[in-house]
């Protein structure tokens, strides 16, 4: 394609270059619409074809779980009285066949959350932090992942749980009071709340002559 030398032009070949870019601009302005509007007809089509399919899955699931948990209640119930109540406490429950060919898994899915005091015990590790006056390379990348650990989630703005377990793994590594007082501190402040129920589980079952592990999990 050769390239056009607007020096070149008259003032007519302008005006009507200008015409024909003014046009294929609208044009492409146009299509753009036109997909854009495609795309919402098409996403609006996807869920009212689906969503009452989906509602009516998810009531069948929940009296599901319903059943499956109402039918664990005598097992559970004797798990009790052989191990003790504190089996009660636990936040899943676990069934497998003798072979190992099955089970079933009940439980709730938990978040954690804090009560305020674990500040207190964030200051306190962070004074260690600070008190340690080697300034070796190790304790540089120490107390720069210690600082990671204890950085607050941006949407929360409370510490990540997971983060505070990988945080309580450097007990020994330091073997300081005030950083293990923290750490009790920031675990004891944690609050453990039940929501969701779930069911998941796996079966061995034979397909095409091969036995294939088929896994499950059901959430309300």
């Amino acid at each position: 394609m050769s390239t056009i030398n607007i020096a070149e032009l008259t003032d007519e070949q302008k005006k009507a270059l200008r015409v024909q870019l003014e046009a294929e601009k609208k044009a492409e302005k146009e299509k753009k619409d036109q997909d854009r509007k495609a795309y919402k007809d098409l996403s609006e089509e996807f869920v009212t074809t689906l969503i009452d399919q989906l509602i009516g899955h998810h009531k069948e699931t929940e009296s599901v779980i319903k059943k499956v948990f109402e039918s664990y209640e005598p097992v559970q119930a004797l798990k009790s009285e052989i191990y003790g109540v504190a089996i009660n406490k636990q936040d899943s429950h676990t069934s497998t066949l003798k072979d190992g060919s099955a089970s079933i898994t009940i439980g709730y899915n938990v978040t954690i959350g804090f009560d305020g005091t674990e500040v207190a015990g964030v200051e306190k590790i962070k004074n260690f932090i600070t008190s340690l006056a080697d300034d070796s390379d190790k304790v540089r990348k120490l107390s720069k992942m210690v600082n990671t650990f204890l950085k607050p989630n941006a949407k929360t703005g409370m510490l990540n749980p997971s983060k505070i377990i990988e945080l309580s793994k450097l007990r020994e590594e330091f073997n300081n009071e005030e950083f293990n007082e923290g750490l009790d501190i920031i675990f004891n402040a944690q609050i453990r709340r039940q929501n969701s129920m779930y069911v998941s589980g796996y079966k061995f079952v034979e397909i095409e002559g091969v036995p294939k592990r088929v896994e499950f999990r059901f959430t309300v």
